[in-house]
């Protein structure tokens, strides 16, 4: 091939290539032919290639949780009401005492995920009120246990689909059922969120049984979403400043199942930010994103392992989101820094059977920006056109003092949804969207990562140990990703704890978002060269900007 002597005369980059049959159906559409049952859902769960098709089953993914009912339009107050630790449908009466209903949907669906803290309340009571999943208006619910132990893995379900987290769990054991689902609690419902889908009524389901998952094979399962990648940079070329350098991949249809990169520079903390990865598909590009920020190492390197990106210790880094296209594509890496930067690639690539469900991946950043304390706003981390599947994010923080940063709810919205008003999804708080709680705040003893939510860093550059400097985290998503028809917009409140909600309280803002979609889709985001050639924003930079709007407030008081 041409491009591959190009490469080699120039000691560039070596794509290794698998050329891999691939099964006519994936997991997805197995369901659509024969049903869906506990064992499809969890072949779904790691089937990466079938993430890269639009759902053949238009199913909705939704939300339920405790979110404060007095939002109830973006327009009008209580937009931004805090307190979402009580919101619930309603009460019922059932053998004479009170259950407190908190998600209830008609029709055949699956819950796909569940989180809640590990407290009740008291920040000591670590077992609180049951949870009741009635399935298919049954009298009697299939799951009763404490909510607590259910998600935080000492319960009947076990990790990787059951964890705990830093003060939190999160269940992420498919729960299908076939006509209805009902979710209760036995006592006043505390902070929780509820992801589920939603399917076409008359979807075949066969509804979820603890006989079944007892007959499950979910060890397997658990060792797939374990598994490290064996992957390592093949070749390395050294990038003078402003250089770029491109790698055509085989002619198409084909995908990309494995990236590769490793970068090595005087200083590598600033090379992650202006060293920059871009893809390009069928003449769309489709991701332009800084090294680092895709893997949730904008300020320097973090050892990270979740399902899709890993990160180890010497500093290479892996992705394993599939990436397909028709005809023709390729991969670039741009020095956009002021030093020579060593780069370290392979690709492995893969044939694939384009049709008409087939998606691009998108990565797309936002670069810095300085956000106050107050006034509270929506920020907005990508608004896309078109039709795809949303499948997750990374959020930077930098953080000038020792206190928490993020009350902010998420705000999805899905289609019309906009228009209308009211989100899709709308959650409780930052480090709930991201799998984890608070009650104290954090330290980097509460850094993890499991197979779809991780808190990648916390600060720790305060003599307290606690959140300033920066603070990193991400969400993938596999049975709760979003599909969508014509947009999908996220945004998530720029909300910061009490203590910090003055206009000069100050915090750095960039993030990461991941998606799929069908060719010709658009986003908010087109690449932001200049940005990324800039340092990351710094704690002198947020004080500077910070001690010039405390002076002017004090100046205008006088």
């Amino acid at each position: 091939m041409e491009s591959v002597s190009r490469w080699r005369r120039h000691a560039l980059f070596v794509a290794v290539v698998a050329l891999i049959l691939q099964p006519s159906l994936g997991a997805a559409d197995l369901s659509v032919t024969k049903g869906i049952t506990l064992e499809t859902l969890l072949e779904e769960i790691v089937d990466r290639d079938g993430l890269a098709r639009f759902p053949r089953l238009r199913y909705r993914s939704l939300q339920a949780s405790s979110y404060n009912r007095a939002s109830v339009h973006r327009d009008k107050p209580g937009w931004f009401a805090d307190s979402d630790g009580l919101g619930f449908i309603r009460t019922e009466t059932v053998d004479g005492k009170t259950e407190w209903v908190v998600m209830e949907h008609d029709g055949p669906g699956c819950i796909t995920r569940i989180w809640t803290p590990f407290f009740y309340y008291n920040f000591n009571e670590r077992v609180g009120p049951n949870v009741r999943i009635y399935l298919d208006g049954a009298a009697a619910p299939v799951i009763e246990e404490s909510l607590i132990k259910l998600v935080t893995a000492k319960g009947f379900a076990k990790p990787p689909f059951a964890a705990f987290t830093a003060r939190a769990g999160d269940l992420y054991l498919p729960l299908p059922f076939a006509r209805s689902c009902k979710i209760a609690m036995t006592g006043k419902p505390f902070y929780h969120i509820i992801n589920y889908r939603a399917y076409p009524a008359g979807t075949a389901v066969e509804t979820f049984t603890m006989a079944r998952y007892e007959a499950a094979d979910l060890e397997r399962f658990g060792k797939i979403l374990y598994e490290k990648p064996d992957a390592k940079a093949r070749a390395s070329v050294t990038l003078a400043p402003g250089e770029t350098h491109a790698m055509a991949l085989p002619a198409g249809p084909a995908a990309v199942r494995n990236v590769t990169i490793r970068l090595a520079a005087d200083e590598l903390n600033a090379a992650l930010r202006s060293t920059v990865l871009t893809m390009t598909c069928d003449g769309e590009q489709t991701v332009w994103c800084p090294v680092g920020d895709f893997f949730c190492s904008a300020d320097s390197p973090h050892p990270l392992h979740t399902w899709e990106r890993t990160v180890t210790a010497d500093g290479t880094m892996t992705c394993r989101w599939v990436m397909p296209y028709e005809t023709s594509a390729r991969i670039e890496v741009l020095n956009l820094g002021k030093q020579p930067v060593a780069v370290a690639l392979s690709a492995a690539a893969g044939r694939w059977d384009w049709d008409a469900r087939s998606m691009h991946f998108h990565a797309n950043w936002r670069p810095d920006e300085i956000v106050s304390g107050t006034p509270f706003a929506d920020w907005n981390f990508i608004d896309i056109r078109g039709q795809g599947v949303y499948v997750g994010d990374a959020w930077t923080v930098l953080n000038i003092e020792d206190g928490w940063w993020g009350e902010g709810d998420e705000k999805i919205y899905v289609d019309d949804a906009w228009d209308q008003g009211f989100p899709t999804h709308f959650g409780t708080g930052t480090e709930d969207y991201y799998g984890w709680a608070g009650g104290v705040n954090p330290t980097r003893a509460d850094e993890f990562d499991e197979p779809f939510i991780a808190n990648v860093r916390v600060g720790g550059l305060g003599p307290a140990g606690l959140t300033r400097g920066y603070n990193i985290c991400t969400r993938t998503r596999g049975l709760d990703a979003i599909p969508f028809d014509r947009r999908l917009r996220f945004d998530i409140e720029a909300s910061f704890g009490v203590q910090m909600r003055k206009p000069w309280d100050l915090l750095g803002y960039s993030a990461v978002t991941f998606w799929y979609a069908r060719p010709g889709a658009t986003c908010n985001r087109p690449p932001q060269p200049q940005a990324a050639a800039k340092p990351i924003v710094s704690i002198p930079r947020l004080q500077k900007a910070a001690g010039e709007i405390e002076r002017k407030a004090k100046h205008a008081d006088r």
